[in-house]
């Protein structure tokens, strides 16, 4: 899955595959749909969006050194609230190994 914007609400930081361009257009309405990165310890069935940037750079670490995969990377629809929106910021980025 490619990253290309990470957006900042209230609460957490979402990696998202929407482009800056397409997330300012879904932001004329008061809530968007958007592809979101998550992932989660294999303990734990919980999405923990704001650790996906860094549990996948934790998996290439691993995976690097001809480990296993410590953290399932995977994605989903999530729902935002336009108003909770602060910041928006481009990046570009591919997550391999992004599950279903």
């Amino acid at each position: 899955m490619k990253i290309k914007s990470i957006i900042e609400t209230t609460n957490c930081i979402y990696a998202v595959s929407d482009d800056v361009d397409t997330i300012f257009n879904k932001m004329n309405e008061p809530y968007f749909f958007a592809d979101t990165v998550f992932s989660k310890e294999k303990e734990n069935d919980l999405p923990r969006f704001s650790g996906a940037l860094v549990d996948a750079e934790s998996n290439d670490f691993y995976k690097n050194r001809d480990g296993e995969s410590i953290y399932a990377i995977g994605h989903m629809q999530v729902l935002f609230n336009t108003s909770k929106i602060e910041k928006v910021y481009p990046i570009d980025r591919e997550i391999s190994g992004v599950e279903e």
